[in-house]
């Protein structure tokens, strides 16, 4: 099994607390065989947050339209359903990703909210301010009432 973390969206989680599962709609991000080659000193944990911070920055533009929240879902999945990219914390995941499979979800709070809409506004955003924000964790079960508080 492999950790991947998966950029979302509102409508994403609204998918998967609804029926149980969602496709990404692009790449997930895990812990490759390359970031292990480029951080050879570094332990897993410290990994998992690059992956995990790289899905953060790829959920911005799946927010378009939609409410302002950066959505990473976190969850466990057969490795030969993933193909890592040649660099980067990239894969591609031939699979949907369950909820029974779901570690976690990770969301924006109501300040970052205010950053990430100013960002998506903005000619030339400001990521590093949008970085600044650490993403909330909420289990599995936790995802109908934090969807319930955005509408």
């Amino acid at each position: 099994m492999a950790r991947i973390y998966v950029p979302a969206n509102a409508a994403l989680l609204r998918t998967l607390a609804g029926t149980g599962e969602f496709k990404p709609v692009s790449a997930v991000r895990t812990v490759t065989s390359w970031l292990r080659r480029e951080a050879p000193g570094a332990d897993e944990e410290d990994l998992e947050y690059t992956a995990f911070a790289d899905a953060a920055l790829d959920s911005l533009p799946l927010l378009a339209g939609g409410a302002p929240r950066r959505i990473v879902v976190s969850a466990d999945v057969p490795d030969d359903l993933l193909a890592e990219h040649a660099e980067g914390t990239g894969a591609d995941f031939d699979g949907v990703v369950k909820l029974k499979r779901v570690a976690a979800f990770h969301a924006d709070d109501a300040a970052a909210a205010e950053e990430v809409a100013r960002a998506l506004a903005a000619e030339e955003p400001d990521l590093d301010a949008v970085e600044a924000h650490v993403l909330d964790w909420y289990a599995p079960s936790e995802a109908q009432d934090f969807l319930a508080a955005l509408d």
